[in-house]
Formats: C-alpha cells, sequence, structure tokens
C-alpha cells in the first residue's frame, strides 16, 4: 500500500527569502524599464520631429521656397503649426513622446495661433536682422548650410513660444526656454535639410540656429 503523499508547506523563511528576491528583481528591473522607455519616447519623437519637417520643406516648396516665418496671429497671420497642418498626416506627431505637457495630455488646440501647445520651437532668424516682421522672407536657399543649421528644437514642458529668439528677455529663449535635455543627456533636434538628430547637452552649440554663422550672439 502506497503513502499518501503530503503537502509540504511554506516556512516563514522560505517566504520571506522568496519576496527579498522579488523585490530584488523588481529594483533592478524598473530603472531598467525606465530607461528603454526614455530610449523609445526619444525614438519616436525623432520621427515626428522628421515628419515636421518634411512638413515644413513641403510648405516652403509650394510657396516660393520660403519656410514659415515669425508670423503673429494678432495680426491676423498664421503661425507655423497652422501654416504646415495641411501638409501633416497626423496633428499627434506635433506631440512629442515623454513631453508631459504636450497637447494629447492637456487637450489643447496644437494649431492654435495664441500659444504654442506642439513640443516643439521653431528657429527665430535673429540673425537674418527682421526682428519683429510678421513676414519674413527665409527661403531655403538662402541657408548656406541646411544640415548645419536648426529648424526646430524641444522647449522646456509648458513653453508657449513659438519661435527661439536670442533676444527674448531675460536671457533670451536659448537660456530660458530651450531644454538641452528633454531625454536624459541631450535633446531632439530638426535641421534645414530635413534632418532629425539626438544631440548630446555637451555638444549642443547656440550656433546652430544661425543661418549666418558669423552673427554675434547677443548676451542679455
Amino acid at each position: 500500500m502506497k503513502t499518501p503523499l503530503r503537502l509540504r508547506a511554506f516556512t516563514l523563511l522560505e517566504l520571506l527569502v522568496v519576496s527579498a528576491i522579488i523585490a530584488l528583481l523588481a529594483a533592478i528591473a524598473l530603472p531598467v524599464f525606465a530607461t528603454m522607455q526614455r530610449h523609445a519616447n526619444r525614438t519616436a519623437g525623432l520621427s515626428n520631429m522628421r515628419q515636421v519637417a518634411i512638413a515644413m520643406l513641403s510648405y516652403a516648396g509650394e510657396h516660393d521656397f520660403e519656410l514659415p516665418g515669425r508670423e503673429s496671429g494678432a495680426a491676423g497671420h498664421d503661425r507655423w503649426p497652422r501654416l504646415i497642418a495641411q501638409y501633416v498626416r497626423d496633428t499627434k506627431i506635433l506631440a512629442a513622446p515623454g513631453d508631459p505637457t504636450n497637447f494629447l495630455v492637456r487637450h489643447t488646440d496644437p494649431l492654435s495661433n495664441t500659444t504654442n501647445n506642439t513640443s516643439y520651437i521653431m528657429n527665430g532668424y535673429n540673425d537674418l536682422g527682421m526682428l519683429g516682421q510678421a513676414n519674413m522672407d527665409v527661403r531655403i536657399n538662402r541657408i548656406e548650410t541646411p544640415s548645419n543649421t536648426l529648424l526646430l528644437g524641444t522647449p522646456k514642458s509648458g513653453s508657449i513660444h513659438f519661435f527661439m529668439d536670442f533676444l527674448e528677455p531675460p536671457h533670451g529663449n536659448n537660456k530660458d526656454i530651450l531644454n538641452l535635455h528633454a531625454y536624459d543627456d541631450g535633446s531632439n533636434y530638426v535641421f534645414a535639410d530635413g534632418s532629425a538628430r539626438f544631440i548630446r547637452e555637451k555638444d549642443y552649440n547656440d550656433t546652430l540656429w544661425l543661418v549666418d554663422k558669423s552673427y554675434i550672439i547677443p548676451t542679455l
């Protein structure tokens, strides 16, 4: 006659050991997962930016090669998000994944002419000497080094500025508004040739915004 099997219960010590192992594995996995998520957001954000660049260049192609400029909604002119809207298949690309205050999160209008609800900030072209003009003549063929001249950058979360302005008080948008580390040690940018790149904060330089690389950036 076979002896019936006896179920053996876990001891308290064994349960504590298992719990400690699970807690240790979770402590190791969570930072790895967070890093993977940030990298995924950065990659998706770079793709979105590239699509925005295509829309801006498409707009220029149908407007005598003129890029969107510093239009003023108050003066009856559209800002850059609305100008390129017809070249954008899905306005979701105007929101950067990982941006905690993007318009998808806040349920705001990405095509607003009064506040910039997108996750990007446009070149203000200060070096062209057209500060304050609504309809700026900024043509692609005027940019001598398009692969080294920024069209869009990443502003700090919650910024309402449409364009990067070296002359905006108190210290210039390059100091007060630009987010140089939206994704850990750097941010995404898009250039006048349509390329999008992740640039580490240590490699970033304000001269990337200049069409005229000899322009002296003012200090406020």
